[in-house]
């Protein structure tokens, strides 16, 4: 509620813009704990992931021209197919060993995006990305309108994170956290279960890096 009515009593851009970066933050956040705090796997190369979100989404808008909608899809889509990709060998490793092999793989990245001029426009960025698309007689122009955009992805993704905790597979992450060994005497694919919590995780980043 406290969310809902901030714009309307601190009638301030900034903070307006200042709580919609947080939001954004916040559902990276959620997609780490997922992995880091109930799979008991933390991935060094989460901001990494952001990154190729908001990569992704800017030259499909900037440079193919795409609308934002679709665009957002994608993005999030490619970011968990490489999350999928990197999770397939990374998983296989445990403890420090899986903490730098993603350290080194969202170094890499960063690699990619800093050297890569042609495509990513290195130091520079990508200039010019259109504000979201209109929803019928909805536009998102202003930052208001960008915030309360961003304010309901985050409320969906903690809704969503709820299920998921609370379901049987965020029983299994737990179980693989508290012991792994244990989780396979039991019956357990752990190693399906960790990809499966490593792709979302990095579905979470890719959304939060493309918003």
């Amino acid at each position: 509620v406290l969310a809902i009515l901030f714009p309307l009593i601190f009638q301030n851009d900034y903070y307006t813009h200042m709580l919609t970066l947080s939001f954004i933050w916040a559902i990276a956040v959620y997609g780490i704990n997922l992995l880091a705090g109930y799979t008991g796997y933390l991935s060094l190369a989460h901001a990494g992931f952001f990154a190729i979100g908001a990569y992704s989404l800017g030259l499909l808008t900037v440079k193919a021209e795409m609308n934002f909608w679709p665009a957002l899809v994608l993005a999030c889509l490619i970011t968990s197919v490489v999350g999928l990709l990197i999770g397939v060998i990374a998983l296989r490793t445990k403890e420090h060993f899986f903490a730098i092999y993603t350290l080194c793989v969202g170094y890499i990245i960063y690699l990619v995006i800093d050297k890569w001029d042609g495509l990513t426009g290195g130091v520079r960025g990508l200039i010019g990305i259109n504000a979201p698309g209109n929803i019928g007689p909805i536009t998102f122009e202003t930052a208001e309108s960008q915030y309360y955009l961003v304010l309901t992805f985050l409320v969906v993704v903690i809704f969503v994170i709820y299920r998921i905790v609370h379901s049987l597979t965020g029983r299994t992450f737990l179980a693989i956290r508290n012991s792994e060994e244990l989780a396979q005497t039991i019956g357990i694919s752990t190693m399906k279960n960790k990809l499966t919590a490593f792709v979302l995780s990095t579905f979470f980043a890719g959304l939060a890096g493309a918003l």
